[in-house]
């Protein structure tokens, strides 16, 4: 993992395939208090390290981040399961390979980290994208990335109304 204070972070691309320095507002989630703050470095992230099915490096580096974030600050809401999973579904489509040498630390965030902390989610009430994101989420962490691809489509309101009413 990367320490958010390594100047590499200025280089690394996000979704736009463009030079994104995602330790900024990675910095301001672990030291934000209000919701609003929260909120706001959760908005950005998700804007820059996703765009339309592409994601770079630093979505790759964000991920551990995220996950150890969320998990010591108890942000229990869909923003951590559900970015964490988009990255990691588009990272096996046609985006940047996971670099060998960040391989071993990225995949126990996502098989070891990221069922933890859905695990510490469980004691807070659940919404319906909170539960489809930690659904989808345990997916990716067992290598079921279709399944969570297809879960959070289902998420999506008329996505399940169709799937309902052909059911």
């Amino acid at each position: 993992m990367i320490d958010l204070n390594d100047s590499n972070w200025k280089e690394l691309e996000g979704g736009y395939r463009m030079p994104y320095d995602a330790s900024v507002p990675l910095k301001k989630l672990e030291t934000d208090v209000s919701k609003q703050e929260i909120d706001a470095a959760f908005a950005e992230l998700w804007n820059e390290l996703h765009h339309q099915g592409d994601v770079g490096l630093a979505s790759y580096f964000a991920v551990p981040h995220l996950i150890r974030i969320a998990k010591e600050k108890k942000l229990f809401d869909y923003n951590v399961p559900g970015l964490v999973t988009t990255i990691e579904i588009e990272r096996h489509t046609d985006n940047p390979k996971l670099p060998k040498e960040f391989e071993e630390a990225y995949l126990f965030s996502i098989q070891e980290e990221l069922p933890d902390l859905i695990s510490q989610m469980m004691k807070v009430k659940w919404d319906m994208t909170l539960t489809a994101t930690a659904l989808a989420a345990l997916a990716v962490s067992k290598g079921h990335i279709q399944l969570a691809d297809a879960i959070l489509k289902l998420e999506e309101q008329s996505t399940l109304s169709e799937f309902l009413e052909n059911y």
